[in-house]
């Protein structure tokens, strides 16, 4: 059976190099062990703001009582935390994610940052940068309208952590069984759904280069909007894929996938 992306159904050093941080969107790096660079991706979006800090917040009701965070109490309070684990040579990246995600938790605002329109997935999906910086870590954020769908995509050298502020998602995490092809490569090979949960204001969802590295999401029946606080553990590549709608194992919930790299990225002129 030829896998389709029908699945959309079910969810109603020391030099410079130019690294794909998403799908057409490069931009120059450092990498001295880690990135100490690491600029916002989506900065060919028309208009991305160049400034952070002081940015206009979207609020919200403060529903988590003293121990919620402003937008720049959280930057203050994150970032230290996220360099010295990261500059730790025995980092645990799960202990890395839940502490910065714990701390995500506790925002009672976001940034309103300039979004713009994924066109080449999904009209009804907008992208900006919220964070960028000499961090560990880059924050994008996402909004959603009511059925967009964000397809299955990987985030190869990299470990996400993905925090719910408005509206509602359906989320599903993957991961490749056996060999991983090239992204070149047509062969088809089965991926094992591992997470499949309802993503709400306040609650994150993490993935690791090695631990449900695959995720794909939906906003449900009203605008969502989130924010993925992403960490480079090497060279980011990333990739669509095309995913069978039915599991050709429905117990233990595998599913058949090639790689689409060309998805998502900016059409050809001419």
């Amino acid at each position: 059976m030829q896998p389709t992306t029908s699945i959309h159904s079910r969810l109603s050093t020391d030099s410079a190099k130019e690294v794909e941080v998403f799908p057409g969107i490069h931009e120059r790096r450092f990498f001295l062990g880690w990135s100490l660079t690491v600029a916002a991706a989506l900065l060919a979006l028309e208009g991305a703001p160049k400034r952070i800090f002081g940015q206009t917040a979207i609020k919200t009701v403060n529903t988590t009582g003293t121990g919620s965070l402003s937008w720049e109490a959280f930057l203050k309070q994150a970032v230290p935390v996220a360099q010295q684990l990261y500059a730790d040579p025995t980092l645990n990246v799960d202990e890395y994610l839940y502490r910065i995600g714990s701390l995500a938790t506790r925002l009672n605002e976001i940034p309103n940052s300039k979004l713009g329109q994924y066109n080449a997935v999904d009209s009804r999906i907008w992208l900006g940068p919220s964070f960028r910086g000499a961090s560990p870590f880059y924050i994008i954020q996402w909004r959603m309208e009511p059925g967009a769908f964000f397809p299955p995509h990987n985030h190869r050298n990299a470990s996400v952590c993905t925090l719910g502020f408005q509206g509602e998602v359906r989320l599903r995490n993957f991961e490749i069984i056996g060999e991983t092809p090239d992204y070149d490569s047509k062969k088809t090979f089965r991926v094992r759904e591992t997470r499949d949960e309802t993503m709400t204001r306040g609650r994150i969802s993490t993935l690791t280069p090695t631990r449900d590295n695959i995720h794909c999401f939906g906003a449900v029946k009203e605008t969502a909007r989130g924010i993925d606080i992403n960490t480079l553990h090497g060279e980011n590549t990333f990739s669509f894929l095309n995913m069978s709608e039915k599991p050709v194992d429905a117990e233990n919930r595998i599913f058949e996938a090639t790689w689409n790299p060309e998805l998502g990225q900016p059409a050809k002129k001419g």
